[in-house]
């Protein structure tokens, strides 16, 4: 972690005061000129470096806080805490939320998604990668718990995406697989039976999924991944 010294900032144009510093640090932010972790100039030295009042620059802090790329923590300052997959989420999140958008809709999407990193993974999945999402299937399938089945489909969900290396794949696929999730866990009702249910209706495909990306071949890779998200909709009907 370091502290950002004050020259970098510069005085602002007339009117707006306070957005204008939402934009300034908020560029910075996305630029990497301000890193996540680093700690930001103290409220005073930002007012003196934007010709400002301190109140200013507060409302500002409030607002990149609000937004998730910075961190007020009380007696210590303001620190960037942006990330990528929390801005995506939060995006998607409203947008889905906005124009209600519905779960088949987002499987749609999400049915898409998967498969093009499923592709990516064929060709630029490491082996760790690929183990771990052999291993995350066996905690599915050998799964005695609600939370045994919840945390092995979010491993290996993630595991998939991750293995696709490409940035902005990994953080939305990990959102939209987290809504998948959330509604397998709320038909699933806290019923072990319910989860086994449906996660046991794509064991076999999922396992053909990972020894396809294992052996690189990346258009059976896909048309798994399609077939797995057809059973899932299948498993998800029949817990409605």
């Amino acid at each position: 972690m370091k502290t950002l010294q004050t020259p970098g900032l510069r005085p602002l144009a007339r009117g707006g005061a306070a957005e204008q510093i939402l934009d300034d640090l908020r560029e910075r932010i996305l630029s990497r000129e301000f890193s996540r972790g680093d700690k930001l100039p103290t409220e005073r030295e930002m007012a003196a470096s934007y010709q400002v009042s301190g109140a200013t620059v507060r409302e500002a802090i409030r607002a990149l806080a609000t937004i998730h790329m910075v961190e007020v923590r009380h007696g210590s300052g303001a620190y960037v805490t942006a990330d990528a997959g929390q801005l995506i989420a939060q995006s998607l999140d409203s947008m889905i939320k906005l124009e209600k958008i519905g779960t088949q809709d987002v499987l749609g999407v999400l049915s898409a998604l998967n498969a093009h990193a499923a592709e990516l993974a064929a060709v630029r999945g490491t082996e760790a990668q690929i183990t771990n999402m052999q291993d995350a299937l066996t905690q599915i399938e050998q799964g005695s718990t609600c939370e045994d089945f919840e945390v092995g489909l979010k491993r290996f969900l993630d595991g998939l995406a991750d293995a696709s290396h490409n940035a902005l794949l990994i953080a939305t696929c990990k959102f939209l697989s987290g809504l998948q999730i959330d509604m397998t866990r709320q038909l699933a009702g806290g019923s072990v039976k319910r989860w086994r249910q449906a996660t046991g209706l794509l064991a076999a495909d999922r396992r053909k999924l990972v020894t396809a990306i294992a052996r690189h071949d990346a258009n059976k890779a896909r048309t798994l991944t399609l077939e797995c998200h057809r059973r899932a909709e299948e498993a998800v009907n029949e817990l409605s």
